[in-house]
């Protein structure tokens, strides 16, 4: 089955939001074994979208739809199915009354315009929305499947997987008339290495005849190696998969450190809960990033003691009673003052790790010695303490962003066999 995905909004084409959407519907399908080979992004236009629907249903056999469901004048999604599919809108009391209910929990008055949200296109099925009041809609048209889902992502996701991928599933079954073709992908994520290093570690597993295609994907906080097989049998394709792991695995050892959707602050968290540790920051240049990463993971209160921002010069004397002569020494960015924020954050808290970042994020206050990007991560523990130091470029987000994750991958290889970076 081919699918298209089709993302509605003004805001996307102008750049003001981030699409986050479709990556995540792509994903969903394509391990279904669907063959995403559309993507079309349109504005809210009524006849440009009638445009994008119609062209669609001309050269796939499933459509995915988001946005444009809310009930205000730029949403446009459920009057271009209309035109499309030549049908017509039809109020439905069920809906109406759980948009009520919906409101009335929450103690306010309904806009008169939510019962729009009600009017869903003739002959379609209406989808649940946990998250929301904006139903999803199906419609089954000749060899077409078509969805429409909420633009608000916790909306879409759930409906996706919800909703959506056990009818597309079913659909499946039910329509196949030979062996299926599933595309399985594994993600090996890893942090503190380049594109092309990491490249010429496995570029002797790269064959371009070998089953299993590798990709290399950069983000701001890593590369993820990405393996992809197509195949008609599940369970031989992951024993392969597997297998592929292995060799990468065993020329890049912790250079990896998650697969799939882990992130760093889960590893860590579970490292740290594993082995009973527990562990306080100090951040300066990251003002709280590392603290709310660490804190992302359920349960982190099982393993982080304490955070605290000590961005200005007094604070860190007042808080973590590093001598004002120290600073004055050696600069408030400099491997010193990163160990004696780690020593004495370790010391407030009586955890057994202290973690500290301090860094010049710009794009002011860089020297020819000491230019932005450059950030000293500290790390103290019972026996001993050491820092390191990084240059993480120019742009101040992306430096706070990537000391986070350096800090977070300091603990990582400190646990995992006392290494340092």
């Amino acid at each position: 089955m081919r699918a298209e995905i089709i993302t509605i909004g003004d805001e996307l084409l102008y750049g003001q939001i981030e699409d986050s959407n479709s990556p995540f519907v792509a994903e969903k399908l394509t391990s279904s074994g669907l063959k995403v080979v559309f993507k079309t992004s349109v504005g809210d236009d009524i006849t440009r979208i009638a445009e994008a629907f119609e062209t669609a249903r001309s050269r796939v056999d499933v459509i995915i739809a988001t946005g444009g469901l809310g009930p205000t004048s730029d949403d446009l999604t459920k009057k271009a199915i209309v035109k499309t599919f030549k049908r017509n809108l039809v109020l439905h009391p069920e809906i109406l009354k759980n948009i009520e209910d919906s409101f009335q929990k929450r103690g306010i008055p309904m806009p008169s315009i939510n019962q729009n949200q009600a009017l869903i296109p003739q002959g379609t099925k209406a989808l649940s929305n946990l998250w929301g009041i904006a139903p999803g809609i199906f419609l089954e048209d000749e060899n077409t499947l078509f969805f429409a889902l909420p633009g608000v992502p916790v909306e879409m996701q759930w409906m996706l997987e919800n909703e959506v991928m056990p009818m597309l599933r079913a659909k499946r079954v039910s329509g196949s008339t030979g062996a299926e073709s599933f595309i399985l992908h594994r993600k090996l994520k890893t942090t503190g290495i380049s594109e092309s290093a990491l490249f010429e570690k496995i570029e002797k597993l790269i064959d371009p005849k070998e089953e299993i295609k590798i990709a290399f994907l950069p983000t701001l906080l890593g590369v993820t190696i990405r393996l992809t097989m197509e195949s008609e049998e599940k369970d031989p394709a992951e024993t392969k998969l597997d297998e592929y792991e292995r060799k990468v695995r065993e020329i890049l050892g912790s250079l990896i450190y998650g697969v799939d959707e882990q992130t760093l602050e889960e590893v860590v968290g579970r490292l740290l809960f594993e082995r009973k540790k527990t562990i306080a920051v100090a951040e300066s240049c990251t003002g709280g990033l590392l603290g709310s990463r660490i804190t992302n993971i359920s349960g982190s209160s099982r393993y982080f003691e304490r955070g605290v921002v000590t961005y200005s010069n007094q604070s860190k004397t007042e808080l973590l009673k590093i001598p004002p002569e120290d600073i004055e020494k050696y600069g408030a960015v400099s491997k010193e003052i990163a160990l004696l924020m780690a020593e004495g954050v370790r010391k407030l808290a009586r955890s057994d790790f202290g973690l500290s970042v301090t860094g010049i994020a710009g794009p002011t206050g860089g020297t020819p010695q000491k230019p932005v990007g450059l950030v000293y991560i500290g790390f103290a523990y019972e026996r001993d303490s050491f820092a390191e130091r990084f240059i993480f470029g120019q742009d101040r987000r992306s430096i706070r962003e990537r000391a986070a994750q350096a800090a977070l991958n300091v603990v990582r290889l400190f646990m995992l066999n006392g290494q340092r970076i």
